[in-house]
């Protein structure tokens, strides 16, 4: 069954361990292994980093302060388990990649390029969820004026009619809530 294949597929030296095919192919295999381990702990920090960030933002309560506590603590093993498995893939790749570590230096994706690794478009993020918050506050708030504007009509009508009452039963103390 494998000759005919090998047949229809027009193999014909089959490899072996230590030639040049399958010592390529085990080059290419391992440096996309250590790619996908390198794209996966670069992911991590970013998203530490994101998680580090939100801790800075104005109006984030105790709770939810817990809560991104919580998930950086995990993100914290999930980055030492990729680390693990970065040093295993980097440590079988020939060559070495020895000397300084630079994280985005080696990566498949160059995410430096990208734009929100720039400050300025960090910072008009920022400013943009700044933006949808405050307008969404606005929605708010109107919502709440018109609620103070019914309950202070409501207690307006509430009083003018505890002053007519009291013009019949207790009439200095309603001349005097009038004056008030």
């Amino acid at each position: 069954m494998a000759s005919h294949l090998e047949i229809q597929l027009g193999i014909d030296k089959q490899w072996e361990i230590g030639s040049e095919p399958y010592n390529h192919f085990c080059q290419e295999a391992s440096l996309l292994k250590y790619c996908t381990v390198l794209d996966e702990l670069k992911w991590l920090v970013v998203m530490h980093l994101f998680e580090l960030s939100k801790l800075s933002l104005s109006g984030t309560g105790y709770k939810l302060r817990q809560q991104i506590g919580k998930a950086l603590q995990r993100c914290s093993e999930a980055i030492c388990n990729a680390l693990n498995q970065y040093n295993t893939q980097a440590a079988a790749l020939i060559p070495l990649f020895l000397g300084k570590f630079d994280l985005l230096h080696h990566s498949c994706s160059d995410v430096r390029t990208s734009d929100w690794t720039k400050p300025a478009y960090r910072e008009a993020m920022v400013k943009y969820f700044k933006i949808q918050r405050a307008h969404e506050e606005i929605q708010r708030l109107n919502i709440e004026i018109r609620r103070l504007c019914t309950a202070i009509h409501d207690k307006e009508l509430k009083v003018n009619a505890t002053i007519n009452t009291l013009l019949i039963s207790d009439r200095p103390v309603a001349l005097e809530l009038q004056y008030q």
